[in-house]
């Protein structure tokens, strides 16, 4: 998705500045991070996901599966196009 690692990171911190996420190291392998929801985050969670329901029927409203996917993936070939100029990277999208 093209997105910089700071920026991940900074949304994270803020997150658990919030109280909606809590880092908690992996036990078997302790380089590795794991991110748990609180249960503040869980009941945003719970609050936002209805509202991302309703949000995308209306965004797919009178378009068929298929003009979804046809719209996906020339949506992605764009994105490639612009990668390629940019520094040869691509983005990947299975149908």
């Amino acid at each position: 998705m093209n997105i910089k690692e700071s920026s991940v990171a900074r949304l994270l911190d803020r997150m658990e500045r919030d109280e909606l996420v809590e880092r908690v190291k992996n036990e078997n392998d302790k380089r590795i991070t794991n991110l748990k929801l609180t249960d503040k985050g869980k009941e945003y969670r719970i609050k936002l996901l209805p509202e991302g329901e309703k949000f995308q029927d209306l965004l797919y409203k009178n378009i068929s599966d298929e003009e979804i996917e046809i719209f996906t993936a020339v949506l992605y070939k764009m994105v490639n196009n612009l990668n390629e100029n940019k520094d040869n990277k691509k983005c990947t999208h299975e149908l």
